[in-house]
């Protein structure tokens, strides 16, 4: 039976959770207070009090334990923002520096989308439904073909550190197929085709690039539509990509039938032949000669690039900015909330790594700099990475 939750659970979209570290021993109020104190003014749209009264975020629930003088725990943040609020709002929370006299280290853990669970349950419940349904109401012949489907579904998996949708050949099989979504990977699996893995959005998981390199050959199946463009934009960018083939122009793969998807594989081209479209391109020599300088960077300050992680105790510390001139040398190391306004101080600046998010405002500032390189987070929703710089996401 499906369980009905409050009101205030059903007007929650996400959840920020941060984890803290405090020297010092200090209450749960000294925490809240600091993150309202030290957070306004920095988002005139996106004030903590403000937003609190207006109801678009929920009350701030921290679990705190104090051993030998060091404070640590966690936050919630309940929010019904936009998705972009939202991240802006958690970048902003790890800008706290200081509880009271006390340093503190802020760091996001997640933001949880919790509708997603209401979303599994419907989809749970609706499955039993149709099943109970089919079970009374299909002839012979239906119900041999639903079972031959259910057998279908039953043999997706989850593969790799992302649990990605996936066909149970996707490893033994020497050539793959890379698509979208979970309905992608399902409705090739109806006609036997099992060596399929989705990349679940626009940025490509760093295991289906290595995945790739293994392979023999490997095809992009992509929708027929903008968000199809700009998904093989991405893999043709970061990824081994042999073959190319699309669903018909307004189609989705999820929504091909068989005959169309067989014709579809059939009539595939080689990646070679396309051009990577201007709005999400980059110039190819700029990328080899930045990817091999961030490298570079990335071993200068002993961090492996495997999501950015942290060796050392001071390399890229959480909301902070690094920027490098062209011969690698360290410019500065510097808060995220102040890079706009110091960035300008350092003209030379050629290579940028931001613990943060990229802003259209600070995307124009780069370009007229002549920035070269940004690694960051992530980007605001819709923004348009311009050919002459190279974006890179950890």
């Amino acid at each position: 039976m499906v369980k009905i939750t409050s009101q205030n659970e059903f007007t929650t979209k996400y959840i920020i959770e941060v984890k803290f570290k405090i020297k010092g021993v200090v209450e749960k109020s000294d925490i809240v207070g600091a993150i309202f104190g030290q957070t306004e003014g920095l988002l005139l749209d996106l004030d903590l009090r403000d937003l609190q009264k207006s109801g678009r975020i929920g009350r701030i629930e921290v679990e705190n334990e104090s051993k030998e003088g060091i404070s640590e725990g966690t936050i919630n943040i309940p929010s019904s923002l936009t998705r972009r609020e939202t991240a802006l709002l958690a970048a902003t929370v790890e800008t706290v520096s200081r509880v009271g006299p006390c340093e503190a280290e802020i760091k996001l853990i997640e933001i949880r989308d919790v509708r997603e669970t209401k979303r599994q349950k419907i989809i749970e419940r609706a499955a039993e439904l149709l099943k109970e349904w089919d079970q009374k109401s299909l002839d012979q012949s239906e119900i041999e073909e639903q079972i031959d489907t259910d057998i279908k579904l039953g043999e997706i998996i989850s593969w790799g550190p992302e649990n990605l949708p996936a066909g149970p050949e996707v490893e033994s099989n020497p050539e793959l197929i890379i698509v979208e979504g979970r309905a992608d990977v399902l409705n090739l699996l109806r006609i036997g085709i099992k060596n399929t893995i989705a990349v679940q959005g626009t940025h490509v998981p760093k295991s289906v690039i290595k995945l790739a390199k293994q392979k023999k050959s490997v095809t992009a199946f992509v929708d027929g539509d903008r968000g199809g463009t700009i998904i093989l934009n991405e893999l043709l960018q970061v990824t081994k990509i042999n073959s190319v083939t699309r669903a018909p122009d307004g189609f989705e793969v999820e929504e091909l039938t068989r005959k169309q998807m067989i014709k579809a594989l059939q009539n595939k081209k080689p990646a070679k032949s396309l051009k990577i479209s201007k709005e999400n391109g980059i110039n190819k020599k700029l990328a080899v000669e930045s990817t091999d300088n961030f490298q570079k960077i990335l071993k200068k300050l002993k961090i492996k690039d495997d999501g950015i992680i942290i060796e050392s105790t001071k390399n890229i510390e959480a909301g902070f900015a690094i920027g490098f001139n062209k011969n690698l040398d360290k410019l500065f190391d510097i808060p995220v909330g102040e890079l706009f306004e110091k960035i300008r101080d350092f003209k030379d600046t050629k290579f940028l790594i931001i613990d943060g998010i990229l802003t259209k405002r600070l995307l124009s500032l780069s370009i007229n700099m002549k920035i070269k390189f940004i690694a960051c987070k992530n980007k605001e929703e819709e923004l348009t990475i311009p050919e002459q710089i190279l974006i890179h996401f950890f």
